[in-house]
């Protein structure tokens, strides 16, 4: 075999792997902005129906609201990092070994505050309906 089908063969496969990798970051792109959309419009709708003056008189709707605001929160905060992270290749995290661990503490904890507060909103309820 002559070694121009050697240089075939490895520019055609370089050029799938660029294809591949471009893909995939078309993907995150794509994927990041439709979860930040969905995301932020989802959860202002829901702060806006738990705001209501008839609902909040209810503890379990408070719970909810807390939910819907971190999860805002959530989505304002990961959803961006991650992009910045995959697509354009900007690390926030690795300024410092010290600020990175602050900073993956602080959104895995952001992360899981609104299952916690769906958690307690069904404990509520479980309570409520308790005979004792």
């Amino acid at each position: 075999m002559s070694s121009s089908g050697v240089n075939t063969t490895s520019s055609t496969n370089l050029d799938a792997i660029n294809a591949l990798k471009y893909s995939k970051i078309l993907f995150i792109q794509v994927w990041c902005f439709t979860m930040f959309s969905f995301g932020t419009v989802g959860h202002i709708l829901s702060i806006y129906v738990f705001t209501r003056r008839s609902l909040y008189s209810n503890p379990c709707s408070r719970y909810f609201l807390a939910s819907a605001m971190t999860g805002l929160v959530v989505v304002c905060t990961a959803v961006p990092l991650r992009l910045l992270q995959f697509v354009y290749n900007i690390d926030v995290f690795m300024s410092s070994n010290v600020m990175c661990k602050i900073l993956v503490w602080l959104l895995n904890w952001f992360k899981a505050l609104p299952s916690w507060f769906i958690v307690l909103a069904c404990a509520d309820r479980l309570v409520l309906q308790s005979i004792n």
